[in-house]
């Protein structure tokens, strides 16, 4: 954990990508958790989430999605104080960044606490939104991430306003992109 922590302090924004992508390679998967525990890793993430360079930022969140990963990673990241800031980036300029925030969104939203801190900052507005997005992903996280936070009742009666537009998602996606048709037929029902 010290020398994952220090490597992430790095102020040289070519080398930071260059450790952000060994570091999403290396926490991967259910040992996640392991390799971050006891460090500041996650908070030095969130920070990086605000940096002016996208792909600072892409790398960043695509590393806290990857951390929660399994329910430890969920509930580390969650108490790290990562939802805000991934709320945030909902509205990137750039499509790689919102496609690597709502990743990490669905993710967390899996949990009770996710779902009630991504309804409570009140940006359910912005994830509709993104079912219109241009990029196949986001909407396929987007309608994930729709599934996940829908299971909390008030973001539930939020959602129905997004009805027709998932309707029009599962019979328009069907043939190519049918995880996206999928997931929202999930989100439907």
């Amino acid at each position: 954990p010290i020398l994952v922590e220090n490597l992430v302090k790095e102020k040289d924004e070519g080398i930071l990508i260059l450790i952000l992508s060994l570091l999403k390679t290396l926490i991967e998967g259910e040992a996640a958790p392991l390799v971050i525990q006891g460090s500041d890793v996650l908070p030095r993430l969130n920070t990086h989430l605000k940096s002016t360079n996208p792909k600072i930022r892409e790398l960043s969140a695509l590393n806290l999605g990857s951390i929660s990963y399994n329910s430890l990673g969920k509930e580390q990241t969650i108490e790290a104080g990562s939802i805000e800031p991934l709320c945030i980036m909902l509205t990137d300029e750039v499509s790689e960044v919102r496609t690597a925030s709502t990743r990490s969104l669905a993710s967390l939203a899996q949990q009770k606490e996710g779902k009630v801190q991504i309804y409570d900052l009140d940006k359910l507005n912005e994830i509709i939104k993104l079912l219109y997005d241009d990029s196949d992903q986001t909407r396929l996280n987007t309608v994930q991430l729709i599934c996940s936070v829908g299971e909390y009742p008030p973001a539930k009666e939020k959602f129905k306003e997004c009805l027709g537009k998932l309707k029009e998602l599962v019979t328009k996606e069907k043939d190519e992109n049918p995880l996206v048709s999928k997931y929202a037929q999930i989100s439907i029902d």
